[in-house]
């Protein structure tokens, strides 16, 4: 069984990422006067981040945003060979942004993404897991600029009987 985690795609992980994270990324201070080539003026001193959450939540990049479709990323990446490379959970792009995007992009992603799939991969095989209310999310928990699962919800987890 350990066996079918390391081959298994893990589609959930580019999922929950794109389901909870922070409002903005990229949180950036200017350090001189800067005037941007639509015409805008950012003061010296200004922070100025991308709203990761409106990107997210774009149907034109993902169909049904609001819906959670475990495997939104693995349809996505079939449709070709670069959508396949496009749509890895490591991958930054200016559409999936929770790593960051660019030279500043998170250099840990790879750890992190890795640690995010072994997790997932013991819940799995060593738990039955399943919401308090049967197929109903509980709404995400707002503080700050942080979006995160709702702290009050219940997961229920029974720990499933060792085979031999």
């Amino acid at each position: 069984m350990a066996s079918a985690c390391v081959s298994y795609d893990w589609p959930t992980t580019n999922a929950r990422l794109i389901l909870s994270a922070l409002i903005v990324a990229m949180l950036r201070k200017a350090l001189v006067d800067t005037e941007l080539s639509d015409g805008t003026f950012i003061p010296k001193g200004s922070f100025v981040s991308a709203n990761m959450t409106t990107i997210h939540n774009d149907p034109e990049y993902y169909p049904a945003p609001d819906e959670f479709r475990p495997w939104r990323f693995s349809d996505m990446r079939e449709k070709s060979a670069e959508e396949a490379l496009k749509h890895q959970a490591v991958n930054t792009s200016t559409e999936f942004l929770p790593f960051g995007h660019g030279r500043h992009a998170c250099p840990g992603r790879f750890f992190a993404v890795n640690e995010l799939k072994a997790m997932m991969c013991y819940l799995v095989m060593n738990y039955d897991i399943r919401a308090e209310e049967e197929g109903v999310r509980p709404p995400n928990h707002l503080s700050g600029v942080v979006v995160s699962p709702n702290p009050d919800a219940k997961v229920l987890f029974r720990k499933r009987a060792r085979s031999s």
